[in-house]
């Protein structure tokens, strides 16, 4: 378990992360949201010890980080997929960590087979893809078989195959009862990979739930589609129920009401529906909704 407490880290006059609380719990995997610069990347690093907080304390299962009587068996994470010495080759770097850490060089195969890297562990780092760093990377935070885990930004730059197989990896190790905390920009795919979800702004925490209370939230709508246009519209008004039509697409928009009072509404009118469901907020959407005040710089939009 990861706990923050109070979190607080200043650079200068800058305010990085402010007074930040909040829990990751083992078993899921929680997705740690917000736009750039909203204090993500640091707040991880003062979970691991890299960054010392200027007030307030992380923990992992109860205790700081320095204090852990053996870190590497408790935490594995990767920051930084890019850190590795170009010069040396997958199975060599593993095998110093290892080392360092105290583990057997059997454990460096385990980890290797684990990620897929078996059969280009004698290469050199520096011919790596980006794909296969991001997979020595977890093999790294993988070497001490650890309890939590927490992955920076872990999808960057990787094809689908490649983002399929670290969803799939975070899950089997979240299924394993492992903490699982992963930061990601790519919206889409934690929707498909986060159940728990962390989301700060400008260092301060905006929500934590789970990601189907996150959706539930967040503003949704009706759409309908029914010839009878003028039928619904009237009865809509009537109603005094917000209704839009959409004439390019042909279809009613209804906020505030349940699909089923507005079917209840369409057979009491004696209209035909060709279309009726609930359309739910992306969690792009829901997202975009409660950070926009927290976006520091915005492009400005266009049209044709």
């Amino acid at each position: 378990m990861i706990e923050v407490r109070n979190l607080t880290k200043r650079f200068g006059a800058a305010t990085a992360v402010e007074d930040l609380s909040f829990v990751v719990r083992p078993g899921v995997v929680t997705g740690f949201l917000g736009p750039n610069g909203a204090g993500k990347s640091t707040t991880m690093r003062m979970i691991v010890g890299l960054d010392t907080p200027t007030s307030g304390e992380a923990l992992i299962n109860g205790q700081p980080y320095r204090t852990l009587a053996d870190p590497i068996r408790t935490v594995g994470c990767l920051l930084d997929a890019s850190w590795t010495h170009a010069n040396r080759s997958a199975r060599s770097h593993l095998k110093m960590i290892a080392a360092a850490g105290g583990l057997p060089d059997s454990r460096v195969d385990e980890v290797l087979s684990l990620v897929g890297l078996t059969e280009v562990a004698g290469r050199k780092v520096g011919g790596y893809s980006l794909g296969m760093r991001q997979r020595l990377g977890l093999a790294t935070a993988m070497l001490g078989d650890p309890e939590v885990l927490l992955f920076d930004e872990p999808v960057n730059g990787l094809d689908p195959e490649g983002i399929l197989w670290i969803r799939r990896f975070m899950h089997a190790r979240a299924a394993e009862g492992r903490t699982v905390l992963v930061s990601s920009h790519l919206l889409s795919e934690m929707a498909q990979t986060a159940q728990d979800l962390v989301v700060i702004g400008r260092g301060v925490l905006r929500a934590q739930t789970s990601v189907e209370e996150f959706l539930s939230a967040a503003r949704s709508s009706v759409l309908l589609r029914t010839p009878h246009v003028d039928e619904f519209t009237a009865a809509a008004r009537e109603e005094g129920i917000n209704a839009t039509f959409d004439p390019e697409e042909g279809v009613f928009l209804i906020e505030g009401l349940p699909a089923h009072r507005v079917g209840d509404l369409a057979a009491s009118l004696g209209i035909t529906v060709h279309e009726l469901h609930e359309k739910r907020a992306s969690l792009e959407e829901a997202f975009m909704a409660l950070t926009d005040q927290d976006v520091e710089y915005h492009g400005q939009e266009t049209t044709r």
